[in-house]
């Protein structure tokens, strides 16, 4: 009951979830203004800034109401009482009071992790921005380099300075050949900030859209972002980018850098003779315009661009092909990303971890690729400001050839999608993704292929 009356952890893992954004916080307090309960899928992280700003808020809420009290004597006590009950107000007081001791250690931090890299003459970082397609080209470039070198990433999804910075300091020593650090960014700035911290000397850039585009207000915020990376490297180093985005396509060649472009529509960096089937995809993988068999057990065009980026990286940093190709037979999928999982019921296409719209569109031809009843769980794709509605129209409209359509939530993302699908006898509307299970449970298919389209936090 206390914690329903004054809902400090609440707001507080939502104001986390939102990256410590007011805007964004303020946006949810006001749509779930009496939302006391969520679903919990991320709990609050007890980092040091948590805590702190947990802790402040509750000490200025006593305070509050004590001098309410002592000038106002009972009227203060009831209106303190009542404004108190309102925790994301002092939260955010709490926030603003301790922003520039933040900045003060953020700074702080960032020098002593850029001190210690520069005195790690051995030690090479590799840079990996985009706006997808990040975490699974970093986790494949570490398991294609660890064959031939010793080599340390930061882990999960861990590409803010702080994160990196951790990585740095409790992990990262000389006897290390290589660091490959994940780098995100949702403003103009902030991949700079990073390699001002970790300069690399290589990096990767995956790919360019619509993601995030709420945080950077616009794409040609976004490109000009992601290509801060590029901006960064050295005269001795050089970039990899994926020359099938049309906005790194049509902008890489304003930068005076050594950049490799790899695609399926390069010739000299590529994937040919793509074959997909139950234990995974076969290839031709093309390095530096020779040509090689490959095999994977994965399967999705994004995993297979996600592999070559990597596979050109290494191919660059001298590993020999015969290895390369060796060890993509060996590349185990990252979790919640195309992660194909078999039941004696179905077929489970896990796409689960943070959706966007090129990821989208290729999980669906992925979904079609398969034979018998299709189904699409999805709530469809956060951050897309004012192009929201209009992104998912067409999306809606490449769902027409499946079976079934179960919608997560009422916004205007479902709303989009259900806009596009010509047949609406086929949509279902779930309020959570919990629910699915049962709906499927209930629907005239046997032995589906369910794609799960990403799953979103509890602050959406």
């Amino acid at each position: 009951m206390i914690k329903k009356l004054f809902p400090f952890k609440l707001q507080l893992q939502i104001f986390q979830l939102d990256e410590y954004s007011s805007s964004k916080f303020m946006s949810w307090i006001i749509k779930h203004f009496f939302t006391r309960t969520i679903e919990n899928k991320k709990n609050l992280v007890w980092t040091q800034k948590a805590k702190s700003i947990y802790y402040l808020s509750q000490l200025l809420t006593i305070v509050f109401v004590l001098l309410s009290i002592y000038f106002f004597k009972l009227a203060g006590f009831v209106a303190s009482l009542i404004i108190s009950t309102q925790s994301y107000i002092f939260i955010l007081i709490a926030y603003y009071l301790l922003l520039p001791y933040e900045i003060y250690q953020k700074n702080h931090i960032k020098q002593k992790s850029e001190t210690k890299i520069l005195s790690l003459k051995k030690v090479k970082v590799i840079g990996i921005t985009g706006s997808y397609g990040k975490t699974s080209v970093k986790e494949f470039l570490y398991q294609l380099l660890k064959t031939e070198f010793k080599v340390l990433k930061t882990p999960e999804s861990y590409n803010t300075p702080y994160g990196i910075a951790k990585v740095i300091d409790l992990e990262l020593d000389s006897s290390y050949d290589y660091f490959i650090c994940e780098m995100g960014a949702y403003r103009i700035g902030e991949i700079k900030e990073i390699c001002d911290m970790v300069h690399p000397v290589y990096g990767i850039l995956t790919g360019i859209n619509e993601q995030h585009i709420e945080s950077f207000g616009s794409l040609e915020n976004t490109t000009k972002g992601k290509f801060e990376l590029i901006d960064a490297l050295p005269e001795n180093g050089f970039g990899v980018i994926n020359i099938d985005n049309p906005h790194i396509k049509n902008n890489y060649a304003k930068y005076n850098k050594r950049l490799i472009p790899y695609g399926f529509s390069d010739d000299k960096y590529s994937i040919k003779n793509i074959i997909t089937h139950s234990n995974g995809s076969e290839f031709t993988l093309i390095l530096n315009g020779k040509k090689y068999k490959t095999h994977t057990k994965l399967i999705g065009i994004p995993n297979l661009q996600n592999i070559l980026a990597a596979a050109t990286m290494c191919y660059l940093l001298q590993i020999p092909p015969h290895a390369i190709v060796t060890a993509i037979n060996t590349i185990t999928p990252v979790p919640h990303r195309l992660e194909i999982k078999k039941t004696e019921h179905m077929t489970l296409i896990d796409d689960s971890y943070n959706s966007n719209v090129n990821g989208f569109t290729e999980a669906i031809a992925l979904l079609n690729s398969f034979k018998g009843h299709k189904i699409l769980v999805t709530p469809g794709i956060v951050d897309l400001g004012n192009k929201t509605l209009p992104i998912h129209n067409e999306l809606g409209k490449l769902l027409n050839p499946i079976d079934f359509v179960i919608l997560v939530g009422n916004s205007e993302r479902t709303q989009g999608l259900k806009n596009g699908i010509n047949d609406k006898n086929k949509i279902i509307e779930i309020n959570s993704i919990k629910e699915m299970w049962n709906k499927i449970s209930e629907l005239p298919v046997t032995n589906p292929v369910v794609l799960i389209e990403n799953d979103l936090p509890d602050n959406y």
